[in-house]
């Protein structure tokens, strides 16, 4: 229980971090670029999607180390050991979807579930600051 609970707050931490700074990098460039405000926000999400498959690639890079390297569990089911199969139960996790054909056993378990949760709240923390920078820009267009 302890190598898993450590896995996953190193894995929570990078994603953490991962999304802190693509929401720091958008934030100086809306600073630094006047673009219109349509396109601002289209390039904003377009960041934020790419910061969100790039977090759930590292969580299933984290469920790979865990169930192949650290042996925490199994994924059972319809699971046949590829990388997309990795991909798939992880994009199932973050987005909180839970399909349930591909079953975490053993520690795994509590590495997909705080999955989930972390997943939950980047996509709030990306809501959250896209209504942010949006009511910014419209606020300095009707000054």
């Amino acid at each position: 229980m302890l190598a898993a609970t450590a896995i996953t707050i190193i894995i929570s931490a990078i994603v953490i971090l991962v999304h802190f700074e693509t929401m720091t990098w958008l934030t100086k460039m809306a600073r630094t670029t006047r673009l219109p405000t349509r396109l601002s926000l289209l390039l904003g999400v377009f960041a934020l999607f790419a910061a969100h498959s790039l977090e759930v690639w590292i969580f299933a890079g984290g469920l790979y180390f865990a169930s192949e390297i650290a042996q925490l569990g199994d994924l059972t089911g319809t699971f046949d050991g590829s990388a997309r199969d990795y991909l798939y139960i992880s994009l199932v996790n973050y987005t909180t979807l839970g399909y349930g054909e591909i079953v975490p056993t053993g520690h795994l378990r509590t590495i997909c579930g705080f999955e989930a949760l972390i997943g939950l709240l980047m996509m709030a923390w990306s809501a959250a600051f896209t209504v942010f920078r949006l009511t910014d820009r419209w606020r300095a267009n009707l000054d």
